[in-house]
């Protein structure tokens, strides 16, 4: 199989076999150029891993950010190709490679492969997350992706946790999980923990550094008290926001992945305790939390399990 990940700026595509990665190529984006000029770096890809392949390509994967009509194979809008409004990928490569082809959101992409060689081993219920410059997550129900019914399904970082005096989200609405939980809401909560001088180490490294969440994580590995408590206040959103996956999905496993999540036990353990506080205790003793194991592997994995799935349909 081969799986892409579809970035703003590069395409990544690799051969995969059972969850690993044989081969890995790339080519740039061109998000802002018209779809064809994309579509054409893809089928250069997808030409190029089946002359390396040692076997016959069964089947092509793909996971992009933005609304993804997956039944159809189309991408209705992506925030990675601005020119893109409601493109057929789906058909326009299978036209051109002879190839079946299927497509996702990247972070279904990711659970997908999370569930059959990660994290998410052996689960039937499962949410899968990612934290980085946003939140995104997909919902899995009995071993399949849940979508909705606009194909909208997992739209938690957009779910409101503060009611009152919260930021402006990039939604439009206010007070959403990313705007606590994502790259610049943690870096203004750390900006304004350093201004009242709670952060000494983490003072001192931004003299020679930019702030970055990396920054935040090594100073509390210091022992930085402040950055400590970064972590614990950003882990206890993210808590109260899974307390209510937790009470209404009711999943045996949480995997969480993206940047924001190798800051590990730091973020984890406050999460942990978030959630055992708000949710259901019986629910709350059935799930668990963990790291996602497939790092930024996990969506060209997710995909190649997608284009299995699609062959075989």
């Amino acid at each position: 199989m081969i799986g892409f990940d579809v970035g703003g700026t590069t395409l990544k595509a690799a051969l995969v076999a059972d969850g690993k990665i044989l081969e890995t190529l790339t080519q740039p984006t061109l998000a802002e150029a018209e779809a064809e000029a994309t579509i054409e770096n893809m089928v250069s890809l997808i030409e190029q891993l089946k002359a390396k392949s040692k076997t016959s390509i069964q089947g092509i994967g793909m996971g992009m950010a933005g609304l993804i009509d997956a039944p159809n194979g189309v991408v209705v809008t992506s925030p990675n190709l601005p020119r893109w409004q409601n493109v057929n990928l789906a058909q326009q490569l299978r036209d051109k490679v002879k190839l079946p082809v299927s497509l996702d959101n990247d972070v279904r992409a990711m659970a997908l492969g999370e569930l059959s060689y990660g994290a998410g081993r052996g689960a039937k219920n499962m949410l899968c997350m990612t934290l980085g410059t946003g939140v995104g997550s997909a919902i899995i129900i009995d071993g399949q992706i849940y979508r909705g019914a606009s194909l909208s399904a997992g739209e938690l970082g957009h779910v409101m946790v503060v009611p009152q005096g919260g930021r402006t989200c990039g939604c439009g609405n206010w007070g959403c999980l990313e705007t606590v939980a994502g790259t610049p809401g943690i870096l203004s909560l750390a900006q304004r923990f350093i201004d009242r001088g709670l952060c000494p180490t983490l003072s001192q490294s931004i003299q020679t550094h930019a702030l970055t969440p990396k920054l935040i994580f090594e100073a509390a590995q210091a022992g930085d008290p402040g950055a400590c408590e970064i972590w614990q206040e950003v882990g206890q959103w993210i808590g109260i926001a899974l307390a209510g996956v937790v009470n209404f999905i009711n999943p045996e496993r949480i995997v969480i992945g993206g940047g924001i999540s190798q800051a590990g036990d730091f973020l984890f353990e406050p999460l942990r305790r978030s959630i055992q506080r708000h949710a259901f205790e019986r629910p709350a003793q059935a799930v668990t939390v963990c790291q996602a194991e497939l790092g930024n592997d996990a969506g060209m994995i997710g995909s190649a399990v997608m284009a299995q799935k699609g062959a075989q349909s």
